[in-house]
């Protein structure tokens, strides 16, 4: 209470500070030129500087009140009735009365410590340190603690202010507007941070060259604004700017966009006109299939300006606005591409003889002896027999294509096929006999048969013999075929024609008979004993199985790994232990308490956990401290301590306190900071943001850069320009240097800003 009414007590001197400070900014003269000198940046410099000193000063003022708990030590007077000192009070000396010694209290009977210290020995008392230990201490955040003997003091934190709950941030820039002062310069927008507060240029504005104070963008000297290419205009405004479009243009933020005019006035052509927009117009034309200026347009005859597509085998027919192709007759297509149509490909073109395919049609043709008919298609016979006699000398017979010359006995015909003549030779036509002609002494022919033949009738062909109709039967054992000239012997359905004597059948078994059996008829063998089975194969019952093979009756040659009647007894060359069954080859079948290829490993159930093992039926051995009938119980234990207040809750397993994690709670959980660290800060414990170099700020907000003043002559002006070059991350190539540049111009008439940026990724330098 006694520093809070100090307080109030300082307030007015605090008020005729800011008085002046203000007076003395309003008395300013101002400077109607934008161009700075060297004396207004030192004195704006100051200015700045006893405003941050007023406001920020508040808080050094409200940081006085400090909390103080000093006890009185109140000694009781001696008395000299007591023989002996009650508690643990020691008799004073010079005197026979009792008391508490030096820097002691007393506490009914006894002697304490006051508050604020602590008994260290035997009657001393030490101060006690209440600003140690882990924490915001009893300060809280954003305070710092002092120690004093018997207490201590908080001080808040610059940019904080002592309140009923702590330290609390000071709202400069609300402080600033009450009390009239100007926290940022001219046109700057203020904004509070934890502990402080930054100036920012709102959009549209950029910091002066002192730094400090926010002047206009002139966003019409950057080239791409309201596309002045175009003729538009553009024009600059205190924050912003605006486009001046030409006519055919619409001013969208933030620049000038072309009107579609076809879009928003859909009748402005009319009839069989099409709108074309364009950029800052429009244009009407014609329909495809249409001709004229756009405005006036009527049909468009393709087919006789040539201006059509159609194949050249194709007929072209115009209708409005369009035409169509049709392809010729013989042609297929599209019309615009047309190709031959082979009709000899389907039904031989309906030709009854020979189709011949043609370039748009086809033809039919008939065979030697015959002619087309009318209808173009069918061919009829030619009889040659009418026309002088088919060029016979005796007898002419019509045949379909042809004819044939006769001859009557003993003419034969001739080589040429038409006159007939005697034959006095076996050289003409054989003397006309089938098969072998001959001459007698005589002169005259004899005609003879070959074997199986016999001589017709006529003396001259010949008849074929069939030996199959005599009582011999062609001397074969079952059937005889009679073929021309000879004769075959087979045999009936059973049998087959034996390879040594063709003219006799042996019987046929299917399966053969095996094993020395004899087939005596059709699938029937006389078999030797102990081969019942059908073919004389072996037969086993019950059969052989897992690959075995029956050699005879009930004889069984079982593979490797199996025994017995039948093949059915596996064999274990190792015996199966524990009760197991040999259920295979060397395959044993365990009883559920066993496992193994002969069943001598114990089983557990459950299993042995956390690498126990198992040495005997449902008996674990657990490992490495675990616990438990299937060691499921894990031990506190932590080869390695748990940093940071952890605690051990298992086997190398920590429980981290809160803002830590990691194995051994090492690593410190990131929190983000609020607001968020900019340009690349990481943020740090306790809100607060660590700054890259290059930058600067509560956080980070704040790009420091060098500055380069260059200074240009000119009739009737004076420039100034500088660089600013901001250093910031650019991924994994290293650094990305964002330099602007910047253009005061002060004229007599205009005073312009030019405003640039260049951004350049240098690649990483070899180190």
């Amino acid at each position: 209470m006694k520093g809070m009414t100090h307080l109030w007590t300082l307030m007015p001197a605090l008020l005729l500070m800011l008085s002046l400070v203000t007076e003395r900014l309003s008395s300013h003269p101002g400077n109607g030129n934008e161009v700075l000198k060297e004396m207004e940046t030192e004195f704006n410099r100051s200015r700045n500087l006893e405003i941050e000193n007023v406001i920020r000063n508040i808080s050094d003022v409200m940081q006085s009140y400090a909390a103080t708990t000093s006890p009185t030590i109140a000694m009781s007077p001696p008395s000299s009735t007591l023989a002996q000192c009650p508690g643990n009070q020691v008799t004073q000396e010079g005197s026979a009365g009792c008391g508490c010694p030096s820097g002691t209290v007393q506490s009914g009977e006894n002697c304490t410590c006051p508050v604020g210290f602590a008994l260290q020995g035997a009657a001393e008392c030490k101060d006690v340190n209440e600003c140690e230990g882990e924490g915001p201490g009893p300060c809280g955040l954003h305070a710092s603690c002092t120690n004093t003997p018997g207490s201590y003091s908080c001080s808040c934190l610059r940019g904080y202010m002592m309140g009923s709950g702590g330290c609390q941030d000071i709202d400069e820039c609300a402080l600033a507007a009450v009390t009239g002062l100007q926290a940022c310069q001219k046109g700057a927008e203020c904004k509070n941070t934890p502990g402080s507060f930054a100036c920012s240029c709102p959009v549209g504005y950029v910091r002066a060259l002192n730094g400090k104070d926010c002047i206009d963008v002139d966003e019409c000297s950057f080239e791409k604004q309201c596309r002045r290419e175009l003729g538009n205009i553009c024009v600059n405004t205190p924050g912003s700017f605006l486009c001046q479009c030409q006519p055919g243009f619409r001013a969208e933020t933030p620049t000038c966009v072309d009107v579609d005019e076809c879009t928003e006035s859909p009748g402005l052509c009319n009839g069989q006109g099409v709108c074309e927009n364009t950029l800052g117009s429009y244009k009407c034309m014609c329909r495809p299939g249409y001709q004229g200026n756009g405005t006036h347009c009527e049909d468009e005859n393709e087919c006789l300006s040539g201006r059509h597509r159609c194949d050249t085998n194709a007929r072209c027919g115009n209708i409005i606005g369009s035409y169509f192709c049709q392809c010729y007759q013989g042609f297929n297509g599209d019309g615009q591409a047309c190709f031959d149509v082979d009709e000899c490909l389907l039904n031989n073109g309906n030709c009854e003889h020979n189709c011949t395919n043609e370039f748009g049609a086809y033809s039919c043709q008939c065979a030697a002896g015959y002619q087309l008919d009318k209808d173009g298609h069918n061919c009829t016979d030619i009889d040659e027999c009418k026309l002088q006699n088919g060029g016979c000398s005796h007898t002419c017979t019509n045949s379909p294509g042809g004819f044939t010359c006769h001859c009557p006995r003993p003419l034969l015909l001739d080589s040429d096929n038409l006159t007939c003549r005697n034959a006095t030779s076996c050289k003409l036509r054989n003397g006309g006999c089938d098969h072998l002609c001959s001459l007698r002494a005589e002169g005259e022919i004899q005609c003879s048969c070959r074997a199986g033949w016999k001589l017709g009738d006529d003396r001259k062909s010949c008849i074929d013999v069939n030996e199959c109709v005599d009582f011999t039967n062609g001397g074969c054992e079952q059937l005889c075929v009679n073929l021309p000239g000879g004769f075959n012997c087979t045999c009936r359905e059973g049998y087959e024609v034996r390879t040594d004597d063709l003219t006799r059948c042996r019987p046929v078994c299917d399966p053969p008979c095996q094993n020395y059996g004899v087939c005596v008829g059709p699938n029937s063998c006389v078999c030797p004993p102990g081969y019942p089975g059908v073919g004389c194969s072996a037969m086993c019952s019950p059969p052989c199985a897992h690959g075995g093979t029956c050699m005879r009756w009930n004889m069984c040659v079982c593979p490797s790994g199996w025994t017995g009647a039948g093949c059915h007894t596996a064999v274990c060359e190792l015996p199966c232990a524990n009760g197991g069954r040999c259920v295979g080859p060397n395959t044993c079948q365990c009883p559920s308490d066993y496992t193994g290829p002969q069943c001598l490993v114990p089983l557990c159930t459950p299993a042995c956990q956390n690498a126990g093992r198992c040495v005997d039926v449902n008996k674990c051995t657990c490992e490495a401290g675990w616990q438990g009938a299937r060691c499921q119980i894990e031990p506190i234990q932590c080869q390695r301590s748990c940093r940071n207040g952890g605690m051990c809750v298992g086997l190398n397993r920590c429980r981290c306190a809160k803002g830590f994690t990691g194995s051994l709670c090492e690593t410190a959980v990131a929190t983000r900071c609020v607001p968020p660290c900019q340009h690349g800060a990481t943020c740090s414990p306790h809100n607060t943001c660590t700054c890259p170099e290059g930058t600067a700020g509560l956080r980070c907000e704040r790009l420091t850069c060098p500055v380069v003043t260059m200074m240009v002559s000119a009739a009737r002006a004076v420039r100034k320009a500088f660089k600013e070059s901001y250093v910031d991350r650019c991924g994994p190539l290293g650094v990305q240097l964002c330099t602007k540049y910047r253009i005061n111009q002060a004229r007599v008439y205009l005073q312009a800003y030019r405003v640039g940026y260049k951004i350049q990724c240098p690649g990483k330098k070899n180190t």
